[in-house]
């Protein structure tokens, strides 16, 4: 399982568990030669990390910036991008904020249904290091026993809850998070396309509009996508001349337990190559 890549990543700088650290040793010891932090909607987590100290692996620079969508969830990764650039700094501030009023109405939704929460609760989730979203009320109701896991709070709770307020959810349109990629030096990609919920004619018309708009790979390799779905957007990826990408999405054990750093979900991931790769590797070398 040596010389693994993972461009897929999470740290506590948004919805993950791990430091970026921490999250760098743990791609060393299971073997991962590339890795891309993709942080929700931050850099904070790349700016607190020094990736001169790590010799024996490479660290490319990503984000996965949330985008507003009537229905199902659309995500575009960036990479190799500048991380200190102003204008998207400045534009990803603007969208924690807007996250704030997602929680509260989300757990105004919750409240409706008989579910209390504590006002030292509500404060934690507030005063928390990273982007904050429906994985912190998850934790809040795990801890007071509501529900057992994280995912049975989504599955009986945050999901429909989520539905009922999705119109002042975070998210930006697609065209300003692709122009704010390319415009920083970045690699745009689309995230997991199989949770966009669309059938194919409503997503082949997604795509190509994201193409023309900048769109310049797709996320082929996912924890989520079964083998048919790996071999259809295989083919996507060659028509439409897309550079493949792919990662775990991994959080850490409490968020997603089921998804594992390198290696997916139930080892249905061990990537070796990736045209998005060898792209960046042409940029630099």
């Amino acid at each position: 399982m040596n010389n693994l890549i993972d461009m897929h990543m999470h740290t506590i700088y948004s919805d993950g568990e791990l430091s970026p650290d921490e999250l760098v040793s743990k791609a060393i010891e299971k073997g991962i030669k590339t890795m891309a932090i993709t942080d929700h909607d931050t850099t904070k987590g790349l700016r607190n990390l020094d990736k001169s100290k790590y010799k024996d692996i490479e660290i490319i620079n990503g984000i996965e910036i949330s985008i507003k969508v009537p229905k199902g969830q659309m995500h575009i990764l960036g990479y190799d991008y500048d991380i200190n650039d102003e204008k998207i700094n400045n534009r990803l501030e603007e969208l924690r904020n807007n996250s704030y009023n997602q929680v509260v109405a989300i757990m105004g939704e919750l409240v409706k249904q008989g579910i209390k929460f504590k006002a030292e609760d509500i404060q934690g989730i507030f005063n928390c290091l990273g982007n904050i979203g429906r994985p912190n009320i998850a934790r809040v109701m795990v801890k007071y026993g509501i529900v057992s896991t994280n995912q049975e709070a989504f599955d009986k709770y945050l999901i429909e809850a989520y539905e009922k307020i999705r119109g002042s959810g975070k998210g930006i349109l697609y065209d300003e998070a692709l122009s704010l990629i390319n415009n920083s030096g970045g690699i745009a990609v689309l995230a997991h396309p199989k949770s966009l919920k669309m059938d194919e004619k409503e997503f082949l018309i997604t795509l190509r509009e994201l193409i023309d708009k900048g769109l310049r790979g797709i996320e082929v390799y996912h924890s989520t996508h079964s083998k048919e779905d790996i071999e259809y957007f295989e083919r996507i990826a060659k028509e439409y001349n897309l550079l493949v990408s792919g990662g775990s999405d991994y959080h850490g054990p409490f968020v997603k337990p089921d998804i594992e750093l390198g290696t997916g979900r139930n080892n249905n991931l061990h990537i070796k190559q990736l045209s998005l790769v060898d792209e960046l590797h042409n940029r630099h070398f």
